[in-house]
Order: C-alpha cells, then structure tokens, then sequence
C-alpha cells in the first residue's frame, strides 16, 4: 500500500513558511480604524488612529506620539463609537449595543440599534418590542430625575424641554402624567410671575414674593405700567398655553399647529411690545419692563421652536426640524439652547434617527 508524503520541495516549503507567517500576523495584528475622535470625561480629546482596542482600553496614535486610554475615562459618545463599528449587524449584536445605549442615557442612539435589529430579523419583533418597552420605560424614569435635578439647579429651560420630550415621545409611560404635571404647573408659574406684575391678595396667588417680576431697585411695577403692558401679558400667557396644550395632545399634527401658533403669538407680541419702546427713552420704568419682556419672550420662542423641532424630529421630518431651528438663530443668535437644537437635528438627519420610541417588524 503507498503512503501519501508530504511535498518537501525547497519551493512549497518556502511557500508554506511564507503562508504561515502571513496567518500568525493576521491573528496578532491590533486594531487600526480610520481617523477617530475621543474625547475624556476630563475634557481632553485626542484624535488620530486607533491602533488598539480591546473593548476594555484603547490606544490612539497621532504622528510618533500616542496614548492608551480605559474605556471608563472616555464620554459615553466616545465609547459608543468605538462600540457601535465593532457591532455585528444581526439582530442580537444590535440589541446588546440598543440596551447598554440606554444604560449610558444615549437615547437617539438606542433608538436606532433597536430599529436595526428589527430590520435585520423581523421575525423576532416580539423579543425586540419586549426589550424596547424596558427601555422605555427606563429612559422615562431616567429623564423624569434628570428633569427635576436640572429645575432644582435653576435650569428650568432645559428641564421644561426633557419634560417636553416625555409627554411626546413616551406618553404611555408611567412617568408622562406627572412630567405634564410639572409642564403645567411651570407655564402657571410663568404666567403669574409674569413681567409688572404687583403682589396679589393673600390666598389668591401661589407664586412667592422672591419669584415676582420686580424693578431693579426692588420696588413693584406701578399701576400705569402694568395697565399699559396688559396686552403684552395677555400675549404671552396665551402663548403658554398653546405651548402646554401642544404637549399634552395625543396628535402630532394637532401638536404642531399649536407650536405654530404660539409662534405667531410670540411675533405679535414683539410687535406690541415695539409700540412701547419710544416710551422707554423717556421713561425708565417702561424701560426695564421692555427689557424683561424680551427675556420673557426668548425663553418662551425658544422654548416653543425647540418643542416644534421635536415633534417634526419625531415624524422623521428633518427639513422642517431644521428650518424651525434656523429660524430660531436667525432671531437669537447666540442661544446655547437653539445650538444644541441644530446639533441635534443635524445628527438625526444625518442617521435618520427619527421617529420616538415605536418600531415595527414582520409578524410570524
């Protein structure tokens, strides 16, 4: 019987030294990504290549220099993109990177993985639906105390915008009835602390004597003044209302129509408002009601645009997003809380990450 020998030809021994060399390289070879940005919790950011990176640390190199970082010392968004291009694409990779989105608050982000897993095997829409309701339900909580520390640090604006964002993308959760809750009772709030506005009889106004609209010199408004802005206020507060209702209604369209209209109520309170300001260049007291009501009236603006954004960030209507946004920088330039907006759109957009909390898959 003949026996099979391997080939020892000087050539194929060669060959096969050469082959083996090339596969024990390819196994030990780091990790090299195209350029990347990292930021630090600390502030600091790096940007180069990845030249390591084994889901505990990370090494990014930049000309001869480099640096090895943990994964703990780098932002939530930084860890997310170093997760997220070593992610598979099959359903359970993209719901494992869904949920520790949702653990590290990156919610438009989970959003996205979860609508991936499902299209990447509808049939498992039951699990993914069963998981994606987890999440919503610890992002609303999530988002409730982020909401009253940022009102109990003296951020209302950003916590009336993350209570927005409840009520309109979360509104079976639990947590949507007492975020409206707090969404009332702040534009009750605005509306009774509003500008000129002197002390009410006892018992007839919630609003403390601390959150009173008063002059400079600590005195209240007169009686002339107020009478004189009374149109302002009614402005005003009815432009409050139409925000709050457009939060509260179960329509996006119905939503959207009241956003638009406390917009227009906004412009016509600026207009009102320009009436007065000849008044002002001779009267000091009209003049600092007029400065206040421009502070009033940005917050509001702002407020409303950013909520208006929302909605049509959650139709997937991006062009709309960004013209709401724009406009709002076109009036105040230098408004952190419309620049975060435009940040915001511009990235939805950019990964077509609208739409709330709802995704649909092939039924068995």
């Amino acid at each position: 019987m003949r026996t099979a020998t391997p080939c020892t030809s000087p050539l194929s021994a060669r060959l096969l030294a050469l082959l083996g060399c090339v596969v024990t390289l390819a196994l030990a070879a780091p990790v090299t990504h195209s350029q990347t940005r990292l930021e630090t919790n600390s502030g600091r950011t790096y940007e180069g290549e990845i030249v390591f990176d084994d889901g505990i640390s990370v090494e990014i190199e930049w000309g001869s220099a480099s640096v090895k970082l943990p994964y703990a010392q780098l932002t939530p968004m930084s860890q997310y993109r170093l997760r997220r291009d070593k992610t598979a694409d099959d359903a359970d990779s993209q719901l494992d990177l869904a949920d520790w989105c949702v653990d590290m608050t990156l919610y438009t982000e989970a959003k996205r993985h979860f609508r991936a897993a499902i299209e990447a095997e509808p049939l498992k829409s039951d699990e993914i639906n069963q998981r994606l309701t987890a999440a919503r339900t610890q992002a609303g909580k999530e988002l409730l105390a982020r909401a009253k520390s940022l009102a109990a640090s003296n951020q209302p604006g950003e916590a009336h915008r993350i209570l927005g964002i409840i009520v309109q993308e979360l509104p079976l959760e639990p947590v949507a009835s007492e975020a409206a809750h707090l969404l009332a009772e702040d534009v009750e709030r605005r509306k009774q602390s509003t500008f000129v506005r002197k002390a009410a009889p006892s018992g007839k106004d919630t609003v403390p004597e601390s959150e009173r609209a008063k002059r400079r010199n600590g005195e209240a408004y007169s009686d002339e003044t107020r009478a004189l802005f009374a149109d302002v206020i009614k402005s005003y507060q009815r432009m409050l209302e139409r925000t709050q209702k457009g939060l509260v209604t179960s329509s996006q369209s119905s939503s959207i129509k009241e956003f638009e209209k406390a917009i227009k109520d906004g412009a016509k309170l600026r207009g009102q408002a320009d009436k007065l300001r000849p008044m002002g260049v001779e009267n000091p007291e009209i003049a600092e009601a007029l400065e206040l009501v421009d502070s009033k009236l940005e917050d509001a603006l702002v407020d409303c645009r950013i909520h208006l954004a929302d909605a049509y960030l959650l139709r997937s209507s991006y062009n709309q997003a960004t013209e709401v946004v724009n406009h709002g920088l076109a009036e105040y330039p230098h408004n952190e809380q419309l620049r975060r907006a435009k940040d915001r759109v511009t990235s939805a957009a950019a990964y077509d990450s609208g739409g709330g909390w709802r995704i649909r898959g092939r039924r068995r």
